[in-house]
């Protein structure tokens, strides 16, 4: 019965006269499928009166009442999401942004404050010369990595100066001649002594205290005249060396190692840490579902460096080419060149993966533990040169033959009780051969694995936005169905790039041809290489939804013409034409700063828009009272004034995670109240996930602690633990896009005086050109003058007002050719820097200035190659009037209410619980917290009220004194 009501549908199934399924089944199928998509729907008495079922429908707060008949209701399913039945079809999404559409926020936050921010730490070095890690800090290093970064290997600078390898030497080595040790007739004799003297102890009857002085002197002869046979053997072999040396050009690479035994002590710690932390991301999410949690729980290569033994190098290949063959090894365990000091302060190698089996409380970790690793192969690394920067176009390594690997693997009983799985016959060569035919494909000669260097350089990564495309479907005609039988569909629009994933989606109009949508959609814009795709779906309730077809803009054609209006795009479906969609595109790039004459980058100018990227990194120190059994399983929320916009991965048994995916790149449309907030929660496999901490802030005030380098904030909410926050703004001039109307508070204006303009560049064949002037700050256009035509001396005599925000800004006074048919045409341009003009006094003021001095500017096309024309003009600035913003006023009033309500109550709440201490400590810590940055937040601001000038507060009627169609600034007589 349920498969023959998804092929016919709910009405279907029971209109037919052979089908089974009654019209309660009907029913109650549609009822259950509007509850499934997350509305409300209700069944009502066939046989109650309008009148009841109106009071039953207003008492569950419906506006709108549909009076059903017996089971052809339809409440709530006609309003079900489109595509809500298929889940294959991945649905729309929609660009994150800070336009209001009317719901609340998803969480109850503290109000956004810069106080839990928390200050720059201190340098290493300044760390190291002030105090040395804490206790607890320096065993996690030794746990997880070996030993915590430091110079050297751990012993006093003094001592290590005089030790040397003679350091091993015994009392007989020091004591005795090398003549009497070391050859092969000495060491049968000191085996014939120790035979002989046994013999003797024993017809004497002597005990087992001089069999064991025999034997102990014997074992340090062996060892003295052990270790001379050894340094023999390396002097020949070093002298063998040589002489193949000079045969075969090997160059030494003493130098690299010397310089890798002094930086190996720091380096290894923060490569381990690094490798640890990058493992456990994919180990935490890649977690088999019969096993609680995968874990790297220590990784060390020991503190014996890697050694380069020899490099050859090819001179006669291309010029473009370096080839060279490197000989390397990593045996730690190799102690012959050690000294005593370093030897007793020695790191093994070695790598514990924890596998925890079990649930929760009812769990048991396992270590799989793999040391003593050894390492050593011939590998040829060749690299292809290029003229353009990076100067390397890739870098070619495999292996000329097959490195020698050493192990030693201990999969169950840990340290002490481990077994080495090696010792098992026929195991260490079968492990050995899969391991060569894993990588033997990868690295092994003629195979070779190429790091593309000039790819990984090659500016911006690739997810970063250049810029936001603002799409607007006005509507679609003549639509067609390719199914005739289908009837009249029912379209949507879904917006994507090159038909990937949805990135937003229209509403849905109901049996309509010729729909009217009327929508806006923003898509953050990485690359203008894609195609713009609008796919028009009909949807249905039941069935997957068809697809009608397709219609394709080229973004590169924004490059260009960065506004393209009314466009007539044809919808195709298997090279047919099924109607057109109406609609415009426009592209707003990422605003940057100029290029100096220095080369040097000016910073990018002020913007109340632009694309913000907000990242979560990491947190620590997560309050593990939280759970049952100490360890979390974090994930980050992030938030735009208190509503979702991304979710990172779930991390298992950390209370320090680190995110690799906690970027989200959103559009910001007003910058000045936009609230960025983190939540960070505690995945619960079936209970509801509880809030670990959270925390809140204005973009504006992050974007000041990242400048000051703070990237560090305290949650609120709990008892311990801060996480890693940062943000990148760039800014976007949205003009003319409804829904942008954010407003920057300007510092004043620039008042230019445009004189005349004489021997213009004449860009006509006939006649001559049509001359005004335009002021452009950020790359838009703010005022221009009126239009001369036919003449290249114009005389305007015409002030324009200007608003600057910014002592950075400029302003560009670019002279224009006015064209009836097409685009203006530039006839040179200048520049002025706002900062010449802007003056402040010593309480934070800007001053009136005024002087006027006329100037007179050569034209430049782009500011680049000759001149051609002069603009004579003057400028003066005058700052605006302090007045005091009604909406500021009452946000801060607002804030401060709260902060006293939550303080008030936490005081009251402690004074009604004086019979249970430990309860009313527990749960006013939240409201200690919130009452502690709220003050903290109004210190703050005081402090900071205090070095600013006194805002002016005006009534409506001293406002309208101003004049509503002057510029609100200081006229002279208020200097």
């Amino acid at each position: 019965m349920a498969s023959q009501l998804k092929a016919e549908g709910a009405e279907e199934a029971a209109r037919a006269r052979s089908s089974q399924v009654t019209s309660e089944d009907a029913e109650r199928k549609i009822v259950e499928e509007a509850r499934k998509a997350g509305y409300e729907a209700y069944q009502f008495d066939p046989n109650a009166t309008p009148e009841q079922k109106a009071a039953q429908a207003r008492a569950v707060g419906i506006q709108r009442v549909l009076l059903i008949r017996t089971w052809t209701n339809r409440i709530g399913v006609q309003h079900l999401p489109p595509g809500f039945h298929h889940d294959r079809k991945p649905g729309g999404i929609a660009v994150a942004t800070d336009i209001d559409d009317g719901t609340p926020d998803q969480y109850v936050l503290p109000s956004p404050s810069k106080v839990g921010a928390l200050p720059v730490p201190k340098s290493m070095e300044a760390k190291q010369e002030d105090e040395a890690l804490p206790e607890e800090e320096n065993a996690r290093w030794v746990e997880r990595t070996g030993w915590a970064p430091r110079f050297g290997n751990g012993g006093l600078p003094e001592a290590q100066k005089n030790e040397s390898l003679l350091d091993q030497q015994t009392w007989i080595e020091s004591n005795l001649d090398d003549n009497y040790f070391g050859d092969w007739y000495h060491n049968a004799a000191i085996i014939a002594f120790s035979c002989l003297s046994s013999w003797f102890i024993a017809v004497v009857g002597g005990g087992l205290g001089w069999i064991f002085i025999v034997m102990a002197f014997c074992a340090t002869y062996y060892r003295t005249s052990i270790r001379r046979v050894r340094r023999n053997f390396r002097d020949d072999v070093n002298r063998e060396v040589a002489k193949n040396r000079l045969e075969t050009d090997v160059e030494s690479l003493e130098w690299v190692n010397s310089f890798l035994v002094r930086f190996w002590p720091i380096f290894q710690p923060i490569l381990a840490d690094t490798v640890i932390n990058s493992v456990d991301q994919v180990l935490s999410t890649s977690t088999p579902a019969f096993l609680d949690s995968l874990r790297l729980k220590t990784f060390t290569l020991g503190s014996k460096p890697p050694r380069l033994e020899h490099v050859k190098t090819y001179t006669k290949e291309a010029d473009d080419i370096v080839l060279m063959d490197w000989k390397f090894s990593f045996t730690p365990n190799d102690t012959a060149d050690m000294t005593a000091r370093q030897i007793r302060n020695k790191v093994n190698p070695k790598v514990v993966l924890e596998v925890r089996i079990g649930k929760a409380l009812v769990s048991k970790g396992l270590d799989v533990i793999v040391q003593d690793m050894a390492f050593s192969g011939l590998m040829r690394v060749k690299v292809k040169l290029q003229i353009p920067f990076p100067h390397i176009d890739r870098v070619e390594i495999c292996f000329l033959e097959k490195p020698t690997i050493d192990y030693v693997c201990k999969p169950l009983g840990g340290d002490t009780f481990g077994f080495d799985i090696n010792f098992i016959p026929g195991l260490e060569s079968f492990i050995m051969d899969q391991i060569h035919a894993n990588i033997g494909p990868i690295f092994y000669a003629p195979n070779v694995f190429p790091i593309e260097v000039a790819k990984m350089l090659a500016g911006s990564p690739v997810d970063q936005a250049i810029g936001v495309l603002a799409v607007t479907i006005h509507g679609a005609r003549g639509l067609r169905n390719p199914d005739k039988f289908s009837g009249t569909p029912d379209p949507y629009a879904v917006v994507s790039l090159n038909s990937r994933d949805a990135l937003a989606k229209t509403k849905t109009i109901k049996e309509n041809a010729n729909p009217k949508w009327g929508e806006t959609k923003y898509i953050i814009i990485t690359s203008l290489k894609d195609s713009l795709t609008l796919q028009i779906y009909d949807f249905n309730e039941y069935r997957k939804d068809r697809e009608l077809g397709t219609a394709t803009f080229a973004l590169e054609h924004v490059e260009a013409d960065p506004d393209h209006e009314n466009l007539q795009l044809e919808v195709m479906a298997n090279g047919k034409p099924r109607g057109v969609v109406q609609a415009d595109v426009r592209f707003f790039p990422v605003l940057e700063g100029r290029k100096l004459e220095d080369g040097k980058m000016e910073p990018p100018p002020e913007s109340n828009s632009g694309i913000a990227r907000f990242t979560v990194e990491q947190a620590k120190d997560l309050d593990g009272t939280k759970s049952l059994i100490g360890q979390l399983s974090p994930y980050g929320v992030l938030l735009l004034n208190g509503k979702e916009v991304h979710i990172t991965k779930k991390l298992k048994r950390t209370n320090n995670p680190i995110w690799d995916n906690g970027s989200k790149e959103i559009l910001i449309t007003d910058r000045k109240s936009a609230r960025l907030g983190l939540v960070i929660k505690d995945d619960r496999d079936i209970a509801t996930d509880p809030i670990i901490g959270t925390y809140q802030i204005k973009l504006d005030d992050m974007l000041d602690m990242m400048e000051g380098g703070q990237e560090w904030y305290s949650l609120a909410g709990a008892k311990t633990g801060r996480a890693k926050m940062t943000l990148q703004w760039k800014p976007v001039a949205l003009k003319g896009v409804t829904g942008t109307g954010g407003y920057v508070t300007p510092i004043g204006v620039m008042r230019l005086h445009f004189q005349n303009a004489r021997n213009l560049r004449n860009l006509e064949t006939v006649g001559r050109s049509d001359p005004y002037v335009r002021v452009l700050v950020s790359g838009v256009e703010r005022a221009k003058t009126v239009t001369f035509q036919n003449n290249l001396n114009p005389d305007w005599d015409e002030v324009l007002y200007v608003p600057v925000h910014s002592t950075r800004e400029k302003l560009v006074l670019e002279v224009m050719d006015e064209e009836t048919v097409g685009k203006d045409r530039s006839l040179g341009e200048t520049e002025l820097a706002a900062a010449d003009y802007i003056r402040g006094d010593d309480n934070d003021e800007y001053l009136v200035n005024e002087e006027r001095k006329p100037q007179s500017h050569s034209l430049k096309m782009h500011a680049k190659g000759s001149s051609k024309g002069t603009l004579n003009f003057t400028a003066s600035f005058y700052p605006c009037i302090n007045v005091a913003d009604p909406e500021e006023e009452e946000t801060g009033k607002k804030a401060e209410k709260d902060g006293r309500k939550e303080g008030d109550g936490g005081n009251q709440k402690e004074a009604d619980d004086k019979d249970d201490k430990e309860d009313a400590s527990e749960s006013s810590v939240d409201e200690e917290l919130a009452k502690r940055l709220s003050e903290g937040e109004k210190e703050q601001e005081e402090t900071t009220e205090k070095s600013k000038p006194v805002k002016l507060h005006l009534t409506p009627e001293e406002l309208l004194s101003y004049g509503m169609t002057t510029p609100f600034f200081k006229s002279p007589q208020e200097k």
